[in-house]
């Protein structure tokens, strides 16, 4: 089975969240210009495009990005499709097979455009509290999201206090729903809140 991209482009001009620092990328050094080789730099919040969050980026004592276990981003996740047009809630589910070590990737009509090019949608289909609860209580190790954030404030505090790994913005406009083989791995940098990752995920087989 063919490894699939759940990345995110990173561009200039990007989507972004209102209160973080935008998107630029230039070149510095470039080969048409004369100069003998092309270089270029990148400014960005580390919360922009697909991301993990550190549980530092809402617990004022929690760990920095180094210090995520790893092994929560790696193995098999479920890629589950919401219908609900607003928000994942836990009545939607709960019927879930999920258990204790589970990763979960949620698809919403986030995902029926190219959101990453368009302005920011105030509207992002998020996890709700009842949810997260939920999610925690059975144990899952890593949530992903195909938006910038994946809730508000006691989303995040639900889930991140739980040692949950939060991945954000992911690329599943073109992902069918089903069990992946995930690889997720966020820029190992010092202090950090968060961190771009690269997500790659091989389909296999059944459905949730």
């Amino acid at each position: 089975m063919a490894w699939l991209d759940f990345t995110t482009t990173i561009s200039d001009g990007m989507a972004y969240w209102p209160d973080n620092a935008p998107v630029h990328i230039r070149k510095t050094l470039s080969i048409a210009a004369g100069d003998a080789a092309n270089v270029t730099e990148m400014s960005l919040s580390v919360h922009t495009a697909t991301h993990v969050d550190a549980p530092l980026h809402f617990l004022a004592d929690g760990d920095d990005v180094t210090r995520l276990d790893l092994a929560t981003l790696l193995g098999p996740a479920w890629l589950v499709e919401i219908q609900d047009p607003k928000f994942i809630t836990r009545a939607e589910i709960e019927h879930l097979p999920l258990s204790k070590g589970s990763r979960v990737l949620f698809k919403t009509r986030n995902s029926r455009h190219e959101w990453a090019t368009q302005p920011f949608d105030a509207e992002f289909v998020r996890v709700r509290a009842d949810a997260a609860e939920w999610l925690r209580d059975q144990g899952v190790v890593c949530v992903g999201v195909d938006y910038l954030s994946v809730g508000p404030a006691d989303t995040h505090n639900i889930l991140l206090r739980a040692g949950i790994t939060v991945i954000e913005g992911l690329a599943l406009q073109h992902a069918e729903p089903g069990e992946y083989e995930m690889i997720c791995l966020p820029l190992k940098i010092e202090g950090a809140d968060g961190a771009p990752a690269r997500v790659i995920a091989q389909k296999k087989g059944g459905s949730a």
